[in-house]
C-alpha cells in the first residue's frame, strides 16, 4: 500500500470517529449537583407582647356601644358651638350623644332636683371652675374622674402644660375636676376698634384714666361666667384698684352679654369687661367695629386661663362605660384637637398642632404665663373676689 493510500485511510478513520461521537453525545450539559446551604438560625427574638391597652380600649368601646348613648352637658362657649360637630363625636365614640341644654345654673338645679329624687340622668359635664367648686362639688354630684383615666396619651403628664395635669379641685382632692383648656390671654378686655387704640392702654392701671369714665360696659361680676375676670383684677391689681374700677368709673353693668356686645359695637361704650368675648366675637364676624381679643401684652403680664373648660364625671352615671370612653377620648390628642378646631381655644396638651387655634389664644414657647387657677388658694380667692365685688357694688 502506498504512503498516499495510508494517509487517506487515516483521514477517513478520524472523520468517522468524529461523526460517531457527535451523533451519540447529549448536547445538554449534565448539571452538577449543588450543595444545599445550611439554614442560618435566627437570633433568639422574643415574640412581641400585644399592647394590653388595645384590647382594653376595644372592650370599652363595645361596652359603651351596648349602652347606646352618652348624656352630656357642655357649658359656655363650647356648648354654644358644638352643635354642628356632634355627629363627628358620635362617629368616634360609636354611641349617640345627647346634649343637655340650659345655663350652668339651670343645669345644676335640674341635676340637684333629680339626684334628690334618686334620678341620675347625666354622664359628663364641661364647664367653669366656679360652678364645679361651689355647686357640683359641695352637692356631691361628682365622681372620681382620675380613676377613669386609662388612655396612654392622657395619663402621660409630660404631654401636658408644665408637665402635669391640672386639677381644678387642687385644694381638695385633685381627682374630680380636670382642666383641659389653656388659652393664652393678653388682656381681659374687649373694645370698639373705632374708639380705642390698644397702645393707649399698656397697663390695667390705665383703665382708671378719667377719659374712660362712663365709657365702660361690663357683664355683672356677680353672675356665673364672669368670676375669673373679677378674680384676675382682684389678685393682680388688688382690692382697692378693683373698688375704684367698679365705683368710680361709672361702669354700666348688665347681665345680658348680647346687650353688652351690641352697645359696644354701636359705639355707646369703648370697652367691655368681664367675659364679653363670645358675643363680641360674633359681632366682629358680622363686620362690626369690635374686637374680643386685646392685641398687646399688658405690663402686668399675660395669663393662661382655663375659662369654662374643665371636665367632670358625674357620680352614678346612667352610662358608665360611655362616660369612661368619652373622658379618655376627649382628653386624648385626637379629642383635644377636635375641641381646638371647634372653639379656636388652645388645649393644655402640649403635643397638638395649633393651626386651628386663634393666634391671640396661642401660648408662646419659652414665655412665662400667670396661671391663677393653679394656686391651691385660688378657689378661696375667687370667692373672696366675687364677694368683695358684690359688697362694693351695693
Amino acid at each position: 500500500m502506498t504512503r498516499k493510500n495510508v494517509g487517506l485511510i487515516v483521514v477517513l478513520t478520524s472523520m468517522f470517529a468524529l461523526l460517531v461521537a457527535a451523533c451519540g453525545s447529549d448536547p445538554t450539559p449534565t448539571p452538577r449537583p449543588t450543595s444545599t446551604p445550611t439554614p442560618t438560625l435566627a437570633p433568639n427574638v422574643p415574640t412581641p407582647t400585644p399592647d394590653p391597652f388595645v384590647a382594653e380600649w376595644a372592650a370599652l368601646k363595645a361596652a359603651a356601644a351596648a349602652e347606646g348613648e352618652l348624656i352630656a352637658f357642655f357649658c359656655c362657649a363650647f356648648g354654644r358651638q358644638i352643635g354642628p360637630f356632634i355627629e363627628e363625636m358620635e362617629s368616634e365614640l360609636g354611641v349617640k350623644v345627647v346634649s343637655s341644654t340650659g345655663s350652668s345654673r339651670q343645669q345644676w338645679e335640674k341635676v340637684k332636683a333629680e339626684r334628690e329624687a334618686g334620678v341620675h340622668s347625666l354622664d359628663v359635664w364641661t364647664g367653669g371652675l366656679r360652678t364645679s367648686n361651689t355647686r357640683l362639688l359641695p352637692g356631691g354630684a361628682l365622681g372620681n374622674l382620675k380613676s377613669l383615666l386609662i388612655h396612654p396619651e392622657v395619663v402621660d403628664e409630660s404631654l401636658w402644660f408644665q408637665d402635669s395635669h391640672f386639677w381644678g379641685d387642687n385644694a381638695l382632692t385633685s381627682e374630680l375636676v380636670f382642666a383641659y383648656g389653656g388659652s393664652a390671654s393678653l388682656a381681659e378686655i374687649s373694645y370698639n376698634t373705632d374708639l380705642v387704640k390698644p397702645s393707649d392702654i399698656p397697663s390695667y392701671q390705665d383703665l382708671l384714666d378719667p377719659k374712660w369714665k362712663g365709657k365702660i360696659i361690663a357683664r355683672d361680676p356677680r353672675i356665673a361666667g364672669t368670676s375669673q375676670g373679677v378674680a384676675l383684677f382682684y389678685m393682680l391689681m388688688g382690692p382697692e384698684w378693683l373698688k375704684s374700677l367698679l365705683t368710680e368709673m361709672d361702669i354700666v353693668i348688665t347681665d345680658d352679654a348680647r346687650q353688652a356686645a351690641d352697645r359696644l359695637a354701636n359705639g355707646d361704650f369703648a370697652l367691655c369687661l368681664f367675659s364679653c368675648g363670645t358675643e363680641v366675637e360674633a359681632a366682629r364676624e358680622a363686620g362690626l367695629p369690635v374686637n374680643e381679643e386685646w392685641p398687646n401684652v399688658m405690663d402686668e403680664g399675660s395669663r393662661v386661663s382655663t375659662g369654662g373648660n374643665t371636665l367632670m364625671a358625674v357620680k352614678d352615671p346612667p352610662n358608665p362605660n360611655a362616660q369612661k370612653l368619652f373622658v379618655n377620648w376627649f382628653l386624648s390628642k385626637d379629642g383635644q384637637g377636635w375641641w381646638q378646631r371647634i372653639t379656636g381655644d388652645q388645649s393644655l396638651r402640649d403635643d397638638i398642632e395649633v393651626g386651628a387655634v386663634e393666634i391671640t389664644n396661642r401660648r408662646e414657647a419659652g414665655k412665662d404665663y400667670i396661671l391663677m387657677e393653679r394656686d391651691p388658694k385660688f378657689q378661696v380667692l375667687l370667692e373672696e373676689a366675687v364677694n368683695y365685688a358684690i359688697e362694693v357694688m351695693k
